[in-house]
């Protein structure tokens, strides 16, 4: 026997709570969506495992909505897609893999969603702030980078742009 029930999100229970209780923007609330692009012309050939390209930065506090990465081919060479703290902030890695793991660039990508490619970047935490998401036990404030890092692969012949566009609201 089917039962039929209405569920209420999180953002619509808490505004119909007692006394009322509004969401921040990002985690159900309105807020003004953003958004920022960092492009490289030319990936430098011979780029070693561990090579980080830090392609744009995003508040701290930004909840990723849309994540999207392309390039040209590499000839070799795969990338992770993570988070790093920005290097007036000493640019440690934050997570390195959070959006997307060994992401095959030996032939060209076309523009691919890579929110959560990696599962790391959960339902859940798509709801979070980018510094809670990430694993950071505090909001360092500021702005985290949002960066391709070398894995697996090194980037033998490359000279192909890359592309990193990133939405979000703060």
């Amino acid at each position: 026997m089917a039962i039929d029930l209405t569920l209420k999100s999180v953002s619509i229970t808490a505004r119909e709570a007692s006394p009322p209780t509004l969401s921040n923007p990002g985690a159900g609330g309105q807020g003004l969506k953003k958004h920022v692009s960092g492009y490289l012309a030319s990936v430098p050939a011979s780029l070693s495992i561990t090579s980080i390209i830090r392609m744009c930065e995003v508040p701290s506090n930004a909840v990723i909505t849309d994540l999207y990465f392309q390039s040209a081919a590499q000839t070799a060479g795969k990338f992770d897609i993570g988070v790093y703290r920005n290097n007036d902030d000493g640019g440690a890695v934050v997570d390195q893999d959070f959006f997307a793991s060994a992401v095959d660039c030996a032939s060209a990508v076309v523009k691919t969603d890579v929110l959560n490619e990696s599962t790391t970047n959960t339902t859940a935490k798509q709801m979070q702030p980018l510094w809670e998401a990430a694993g950071l036990s505090a909001d360092p404030g500021g702005t985290l980078d949002l960066a391709l890092t070398v894995v697996t692969t090194d980037v033998t012949t490359g000279t192909g742009a890359v592309k990193l566009d990133a939405s979000y609201v703060a």
